[in-house]
């Protein structure tokens, strides 16, 4: 026996009760009191019981009879016979008393058909020929939120019109005609529910019909196909759904085109800032597109810094004018969460179906093709695919493939360009240029090859690889010459905010013992470099450790304040354009002059490149310039031919 109050809480059990479930390891919910009945009931999946407990409890019921099993943790079990009946006080009902009663196999077997279906777990409703429902189950009146004598007697239709021509109406016919079990899935509108539910015809006429309520199992269903088709970061269609609207409008015969989208530099937002500004980026650039879809237009992210738009051909619309609806959605800065800004600018490529090609595959590589095109060009902008762009698209991929391998066995070597002081002829430092003899493009323009190793992130495997080989014969020159002069090693910006490229860089110069003060770093001055923390961290280590960092192609960028009010910078390198103006423009001349007395006056090191005529270094020494670098002294040198002038040699150059 056990008592409950109105909320469902055990306030007495017998001893007998206590004795079975200490014996058969039943869990305390089930007879210790004070303990949430009601709770342990739904708990343990027994929600008809529960139900009924508490039809007597509100007074709906005055006694409920039920059979059902009790499973032993050790196996076996148990059948009960359980009533329930209200505790009746003067003024209304105070809880209920359950009574369990054991009782054999042999007595559970006459259990009566209702008893069997009025414990189901699943809705049951039997009805004739003419769908007048003869029967429904205590689980069936819950879950279609009917009571029983308000449906039994009824046609279904009466009770139920809102299932008249539904795919049950439907299912009900061909089982019946059939003489078939049938099973299907459907959304009932009246109560918002989706149910399973299985009509089977019986031998002597009618059916039996059993019905579920799936509507938590089909929002979880519907809830991964969102996981499977929408990017979890944007919330824009993915990769797999911009694929699945591409077919679905080749399938219709309708015309569009892709446009291939490529955030030219979110790799310097994530180097300079961290991931999460990045990603802050991508969220802001997804909801000014979403802007720009409709009907005839659908935009997803395919991954990483990569939008696709897909646009169906209008009458007379020409593709340029959304190619510029796209770029201006990149006209201004977008904001990071600490109130910085950042610029991003976006190339774009465009492929037509079916007039570039019919396969989607291939499209889409077209479209990527011409988005690289459009990189060639500064600042946002686009390119539409032609046939002649598979030929530079190949030249990339071989590229890209010789960078994935090792380039080392594949023709990449350095040459060296002297640095010369102008007053006393002799070289005070070296460049050092990478270059790479492609065997099957043969030789390859470094600004080609280091782009490609930038966007393909293998700039730092490259760059390792070039240190390496620096560093050996630096280290051979130095046994064998006693060589002591710096050379200058130009990094990109993304090794320059990489914290894991210079961890590795400090070790290099442990590992073949190099003086970190012969070491030069030389940072490219463009707008894509910013102030940076982590950039400021990694270069402030080099100062401390003795290593030098120049500024090249100065005077050209936009960032020069920015460099030299928050970089430890040793050494300025003044670009070759100023150099070049020298005797032919006294605007040039002027901005030239000024520069090298900025320089002497906070205390830098000063180096003009690009020198080619005498008249320059005339110009340069007048103005008290005189570290040069540049054709009129040497091009840049095969190490090999370097060694043998210079070192052995000892070279000079005549000053007059």
């Amino acid at each position: 026996m056990i008592v409950i109050d109105e909320q469902g809480m055990i306030i007495r059990v017998n001893q007998a009760w206590i004795d079975f479930c200490v014996e058969n390891q039943a869990p305390e919910t089930t007879w210790k009191i004070g303990s949430d009945y009601y709770g342990h009931l739904d708990r343990h999946g027994k929600h008809s019981e529960l139900h009924a407990v508490k039809q007597v409890v509100n007074g709906e019921k005055i006694e409920h009879k039920q059979m059902y099993p009790f499973s032993f943790r050790a196996g076996g079990t148990q059948w009960f016979s359980a009533k329930i009946r209200p505790i009746q006080t003067i003024d209304r009902i105070g809880g209920a008393i359950v009574f369990l009663k054991p009782v054999s196999l042999h007595t559970v077997q006459p259990i009566t058909a209702e008893s069997v279906l009025e414990s189901m777990t699943e809705g049951f409703c039997l009805m004739d020929d003419q769908l007048k429902i003869n029967y429904i189950n205590e689980i069936g009146e819950q879950l279609l939120q009917v009571k029983r004598e308000d449906v039994v007697g009824r046609n279904l239709f009466a009770s139920f019109p809102e299932a008249e021509g539904t795919t049950f109406d439907k299912e009900y016919n061909r089982a019946m005609k059939e003489n078939v079990t049938v099973q299907f899935e459907e959304f009932f509108t009246p109560l918002n529910a989706w149910f399973n539910v299985k009509v089977c015809p019986l031998k002597r006429g009618g059916i039996a019909l059993y019905f579920q309520d799936i509507t938590d199992r089909k929002k979880t269903e519907e809830k991964l196909t969102e996981y499977a088709y929408i990017d979890y970061l944007t919330g824009l269609p993915n990769r797999r759904m911009m694929t699945h609207i591409a077919v679905s409008l080749r399938e219709e015969k309708k015309k569009f085109s892709v446009f291939y989208i490529n955030l030219d530099n979110l790799k310097f937002v994530n180097a300079l800032h961290n991931y999460n500004a990045g990603d802050k980026v991508l969220r802001s650039v997804a909801q000014k597109l979403k802007e720009l879809t409709g009907d005839k237009c659908k935009i997803g992210r395919l991954d990483g810094d990569e939008f696709v738009a897909i646009r169906q051909h209008k009458k007379g619309e020409r593709l340029e004018e959304f190619a510029e609806e796209l770029k201006t959605v990149f006209k201004k800065p977008f904001i990071l969460d600490d109130f910085q800004s950042v610029n991003v600018h976006v190339s774009i490529g465009i492929a037509c179906y079916p007039f570039n090609s019919e396969s989607l595959g291939e499209l889409v590589s077209f479209a990527e093709t011409a988005m690289y095109e459009a990189k060639k060009v500064r600042g946002s902008s686009y390119a539409f695919f032609r046939p002649k762009m598979n030929v530079e698209r190949d030249r990339r991929v071989k590229i890209e493939e010789g960078l994935m391998g090792n380039p080392s066995e594949s023709g990449f070597y350095f040459t060296v360009q002297p640095q010369v002081d102008g007053n006393s002829g002799e070289i005070v430092g070296i460049e050092v240029l990478s270059r790479w003899n492609h065997p099957k493009l043969g030789e390859l323009s470094p600004l080609e090859f280091i782009e490609v190793a930038e966007q393909s992130g293998t700039i730092a495997s490259l760059t390792n690889l070039l240190l390496k080989e620096v560093f050996t014969k630096i280290k051979d020159w130095e046994m064998r010459y006693g060589w002591s002069l710096r050379t200058a090693i130009n990094m990109t910006p993304s090794l320059l905010a990489n914290p894991a490229f210079f961890n590795g860089f400090f070790e290099l110069i442990d590992q073949y013992g190099i003086k970190p003060e012969l070491i030069e770093i030389e940072i490219t001055e463009q707008a894509e470099l910013t102030y940076s923390e982590i950039t400021l961290e990694n270069l402030l280590l080099c100062k401390s450790k003795g290593i030098s960092i120049a500024i090249d192609d100065f005077g050209t960028g936009y960032s020069m304040i920015a460099y030299l009010t928050h970089y430890p910078i040793n050494k300025i390198k003044v670009d070759r354009f100023f150099i070049q103006k020298i005797g032919q423009d006294n605007k040039s001349e002027a901005v030239l002059t000024s520069l090298i007395h900025f320089a002497k006056s906070i205390e830098c090191e000063l180096l003009a490149e690009g020198v080619e005529r005498p008249e320059e270094v005339a110009f340069l020494k007048e103005n008290d310039c005189s570290i040069y670098q540049g054709y009129l002294f040497d091009k840049p040198m095969k190490v090999t031919d370097f060694e043998v002038k210079y070192l052995q040699n000892k070279y000079r150059f005549p000053v007059e």
